[in-house]
């Protein structure tokens, strides 16, 4: 099994989408989405992490506040992976500022208060996770990253790993290339 040398191991996972991600739910029907259950019943099929996709929006509301519930459940998510032996990776899925499918929502890429945000996203998300074992959580700065110049990402992604390190220097980071992590752009990296 590929590990890196902080012992973050992975082989077969799965996405635990439409939770933290990709949803208007809130509330009671949030809560009851993904239960610690549902994480003995991905490990009992042999699955070894879980990638949690989160939104901004999700998060964080439109001035930067955490909201406290869904911080909450990011961490029962956790912490119901570990008690099941499953990794976990944290990944940072749609931002206000960038939709992977929305080429109309790419604002990243030209507004610098939004790579500000971005970047301090990530610096309240590597304080906040910074508790967690090296060997068992990993974090995706960016799901599927889309500019119209691969600079752009490279540039981006460099600025926020650099950010991460400065408290997790050894925190497992996965990273995809620009335009939707396809094999043909990895060279661009």
């Amino acid at each position: 099994m590929p590990m890196t040398p902080n012992g973050f191991a992975i082989h077969r996972g799965l996405n635990a989408s439409h939770w933290l991600s990709q949803t208007d739910i809130r509330g009671a029907e949030r809560e009851q989405y993904m239960q610690a259950r549902d994480f003995e019943k991905i490990a009992e099929m042999g699955f070894d992490h879980v990638r949690l996709p989160i939104d901004e929006e999700q998060m964080w509301d439109e001035e930067g506040n955490r909201q406290d519930e869904a911080f909450r459940l990011l961490h029962n998510a956790i912490d119901w992976s570990f008690a099941n032996n499953l990794r976990v990776i944290v990944d940072l899925h749609v931002l206000r500022s960038h939709h992977f499918n929305r080429p109309d929502n790419r604002q990243l890429w030209e507004d610098p208060s939004a790579q500000q945000g971005f970047i301090r996203f990530w610096q309240q998300l590597s304080a906040e996770l910074s508790r967690y074992p090296n060997d068992k959580l990993a974090y995706e700065p960016l799901n599927e990253a889309v500019s119209d110049n691969p600079d752009d990402w490279n540039k981006l992604i460099n600025w926020v790993i650099a950010e991460i390190r400065k408290l997790e220097p050894e925190r497992t980071i996965i990273m995809g290339s620009n335009n939707w992590q396809t094999v043909g752009t990895f060279k661009d990296l």
